[in-house]
């Protein structure tokens, strides 16, 4: 197994980090437990089973990275490395955000709760627009249940020492599935509509996907609205949970209105017109601002 180490832009707290990825389903526990990130994943073709642990107090973080080829191939490591350090966002500095939120004594409180916190990164953004579809207008636990399903049927299972690791689809697996098959995994008609129709055109090349961490964050919101099927709040998660933009706020998400409800103290769940006008001072840090937020309500 190859090892190497990576530098984290201090603070990080993993294990908070990981908690809040797996509460949220985003992740499994299995692939978070003790701590780190364990799990298989699919670069450039080949399966890589990835671990990713830290080491040290949140404000002065070692990362350690560590890899092996279950099935063979190779992978540059210089690729291993920039898909872990995209992973747990290594690089991000939190401290301009932390700044601007000492000037609210409300996102401070939350903030002190949560000193540390990065978001976790899906490997891909493949993932997480086929998550993003997969979560629309349904509870965490019955996207992640669907986001098993279709692991299942058209992803991997790699058997290692006992275990079994499963690897998410590359959208080249969708091309032969159909709306039925969907259907009888219980997605509803348009939402299997959706999956294929993103599937099909980011595999035959007519959607570049993975190259929207490198567009600016509008152009990048602008080319995802233009999907059949992703809105406002999908684009805003892609963008937020894959490609690791700063500035996303996935106005009608239900928890985050729920979160700006209890931490502003309102009568009613707010309007998208007032979660954004609260979110304003936190502009260009408006996706940290929802993760404390949504993580805030792991308290309730």
């Amino acid at each position: 197994m190859a090892r190497a180490k990576i530098e984290i832009n201090p603070p990080f707290d993993m294990k908070l980090s990981l908690k809040f990825a797996t509460a949220c389903r985003f992740e499994s526990e299995a692939d978070c437990a003790e701590g780190r990130f364990h799990r298989m994943i699919n670069i450039a073709g080949t399966p890589v089973l990835l671990t990713i642990t830290t080491a040290g107090p949140i404000e002065k973080p070692t990362g350690t990275v560590e890899w092996s080829f279950p099935e063979g191939g190779v992978v540059d490591k210089k690729e291993v490395l920039k898909l872990a350090r995209h992973i747990i966002s290594s690089s991000l500095d939190l401290g301009p955000f932390y700044k601007l939120a000492s000037k609210s004594g409300r996102m401070q409180s939350v903030i002190n709760r949560f000193r540390g916190l990065k978001p976790i990164l899906t490997p891909s953004i493949f993932e997480s627009a086929a998550w993003a579809i997969m979560g629309q207008q349904v509870n965490l636990n019955f996207a992640y249940t669907l986001k098993m399903r279709v692991t299942q049927k058209y992803g991997r299972v790699i058997s290692i020492n006992g275990r079994d690791y499963s690897l998410f689809p590359e959208p080249e697996k969708f091309l032969k599935a159909t709306v039925s098959q969907l259907r009888g995994m219980q997605f509803s008609n348009r939402k299997a509509e959706y999956l294929l129709g993103l599937s099909k055109a980011v595999a035959e090349g007519n959607l570049e996907l993975e190259k929207s961490g490198e567009l600016d964050y509008n152009e990048a919101l602008n080319d995802l609205l233009a999907i059949r099927g992703v809105g406002i709040w999908s684009a805003n998660y892609i963008l937020m949970r894959g490609a690791g933009h700063a500035d996303c706020l996935p106005l009608g998400d239900s928890g985050l209105h729920r979160a700006v409800k209890n931490m502003y103290k309102l009568k009613n769940n707010p309007t998208h017109e007032k979660v954004e006008k609260l979110a304003g001072p936190f502009a260009p840090f408006r996706s940290l601002y929802t993760l404390y937020l949504w993580y805030s309500l792991l308290d309730e």
